[in-house]
């Protein structure tokens, strides 16, 4: 009596590539993922960083122009540095391009003084600080605002923002997460009314 011997099976089956596939397709969507938050927090790296330099530029421009008070022995700053028009291009105005850093920044404006080396009055000189600023703030991130504003401990002169009084400086730009979705940051930053918006703020006290 004849026994035939089994017989084996050699190479790879269908349903093996298959596994094999799958198992590949789900590892490069993961790598995928992960670029894409990679890539996402570095641009709100980037904005968080330019906005740190608008913030500190804004403060040493207060400090410097900042006169001995009248009434004390503190520092004040000038009214017309409070102006929320002479911040964010509130001034001027261009029709030629959507991008106001390439419109309004590369060349000085009409409208802003150039007080480059030369002697402008207080509010010539807050009008060309705010527009230096706004340009340092858009031109990494076009959706970047600032504001200056001063909680007045003296509410009953008739200065904005009398000497000791707190001054606030906020940098902010709209943040979604990775995925798209709308994130809730620091109730600080919703300085535009939004409150999907992560932002950079630095006190100073005169």
């Amino acid at each position: 009596m004849i026994r035939q011997r089994p017989t084996t099976q050699t190479g790879v089956g269908m349903m093996e590539i298959l596994v094999s596939l799958f198992v590949l397709s789900v590892g490069l969507l993961g790598v995928a993922s992960l670029q894409f938050t990679g890539t996402f927090n570095n641009v709100q790296s980037v904005s968080r960083s330019q906005g740190e330099l608008v913030a500190r530029y804004v403060a040493e421009q207060l400090v410097a122009v900042a006169e001995p008070s009248s009434t004390d022995d503190g520092w004040e700053i000038d009214d017309a540095f409070f102006n929320a028009n002479v911040y964010n291009f509130q001034n001027v105005s261009c029709n030629a391009s959507s991008n106001n850093y390439q419109c309004l920044c590369l060349t000085l404006p009409a409208g802003i003084p150039n007080c480059r080396g030369a002697q402008c009055s207080v509010n010539d000189l807050a009008t060309f600080t705010g527009w230096e600023a706004s340009c340092q703030a858009v031109r990494s991130n076009p959706n970047m605002w600032l504001s200056v504003t001063c909680s007045d401990r003296d509410a009953g002169d008739a200065k904005l923002c009398t000497s000791g009084s707190l001054v606030s400086i906020a940098v902010s730009w709209p943040v979604k997460s990775s995925t798209g979705n709308s994130v809730q940051a620091d109730s600080r930053c919703a300085i535009t009314g939004s409150t999907n918006r992560a932002c950079v703020i630095k006190e100073i006290t005169l």
